[in-house]
């Protein structure tokens, strides 16, 4: 008897069901900073499962539960990570408001995380309250097994929402127009592009339309970034009345979003979101850009006697004129179609240390009547 004794004890290991097998018995989780600092083990050995089946899968089976309160940004991210040599491999995670009398379903996902695990982002709930998670088996096929969870705090980026836009400042090309972010933390803000219904996370961005009333907004991955595949939307109107003009997955050379906008009211704003392809697409810094690399056809008169050139350019304070005698004035005007100064008998050096950084136009009327524009950059 004594022999069979060790037998019996590693049956009745392998059998137990967990702890925190129904609601009541839920395990505490400490918020962290990222994942590795909120996460617990536990193993998913649920003798039954407890409460209403998620609504993103109906086929989740024998869950055990964890509870979090909520920290004072009100921000959380729940993730599910699977680990080394366990058996269980896909899980279902849902998370309820409430107590374990009366719980109510405020997120679930079953593929948002590493591999077939799962993660989701929470913001604008009430600091101090109690949230319960579950963690359930994607359906009765899947395997018991040892999995991590966590509770982390990430601060939604700063543009995670329509009224706190990043302005993008007109370049003439990709590179000077860009900005690099990060969309890490952000969540689902407006209704959803008409390109893809599937994207999620979006990070917001205004742009003043240039005079010519062209512009492109375009999107570039970060080398050594994660996140890839973004999509683009652009909207008129204002934050909480938009209307969208454009949408785009992939239309530059790169198969990543290009939107080209012509007949544009210059002088207007519009704002424009970057989105997460799907959810199962990582967070990570993109570049995005907004440029105008048109001919000023609408601006400029081309006389083959006035070969009159402006440099250097990009200008610091200085702008030289390389033939001053044909030019009889000089009006410099912003990227909004604004004249801002006016120079009548110029000389050879325009000083313009008073302008601030940015796209001018510098139109030079000359004796004979007529008149070139020249695109300038103020570093």
């Amino acid at each position: 008897m004594k022999k069979l004794l060790p037998y019996f004890f590693l049956f009745s290991v392998i059998f137990a069901k967990a702890q925190n097998d129904n609601c009541s018995g839920a395990t505490q989780i400490t918020v962290g900073t990222d994942f590795t600092s909120g996460a617990v083990t536990s193993n998913n050995t649920a003798s039954s499962t407890d409460n209403t089946l998620p609504v993103c899968n109906p086929d989740a089976v024998e869950n055990v539960w964890f509870k979090v309160v909520v920290p004072a940004s009100g921000n959380l991210t729940v993730e599910t990570r699977s680990v080394s040599n366990s058996s269980f491999d896909d899980s279902v995670l849902t998370v309820y408001t409430g107590d374990c009398n009366s719980l109510t379903e405020i997120a679930c996902d079953d593929d948002s995380g590493e591999g077939s695990f799962s993660k989701v982002k929470l913001s604008g709930q009430t600091p101090g309250t109690t949230l319960y998670i579950s963690v359930w088996k994607y359906s009765s096929n899947t395997e018991n097994g040892e999995f991590q969870v966590s509770a982390y705090e990430v601060s939604p980026p700063s543009n995670n929402n329509c009224a706190g836009a990043t302005t993008l400042t007109v370049g003439t090309d990709f590179p000077s127009g860009s900005v690099t972010v990060s969309n890490s933390g952000a969540t689902t803000d407006g209704a959803l592009p008409s390109c893809n219904l599937d994207s999620v996370e979006n990070i917001w961005f205004k742009v003043v339309v240039p005079a010519s009333g062209n512009i492109t907004l375009e999107a570039q991955e970060v080398s050594g970034s994660p996140f890839s595949s973004p999509v683009i939307s652009v909207y008129s109107g204002t934050c909480g009345n938009l209307t969208e003009i454009a949408c785009d997955v992939t239309s530059s050379q790169n198969f990543l979003p290009l939107v080209s906008l012509t007949g544009q009211t210059p002088g207007t704003t519009l704002y424009v979101s970057v989105w997460k392809y799907n959810s199962s697409t990582d967070d990570g810094e993109i570049q995005i850009s907004a440029y105008d690399n048109t001919i000023l056809s609408t601006h400029e008169t081309l006389n083959s006697k006035n070969k009159i050139t402006l440099s250097p350019n990009p200008f610091s304070d200085v702008l030289n004129i390389s033939d001053i005698s044909k030019v009889k004035s000089v009006t410099v005007t912003d990227a909004l179609g604004k004249p801002v100064k006016t120079i009548e008998k110029p000389t050879s050096q325009l000083y313009l240390n008073d302008l601030k950084t940015g796209l001018y136009l510098v139109t030079l009327k000359m004796t004979d009547g007529t008149t070139k524009t020249i695109k300038t950059i103020k570093k």
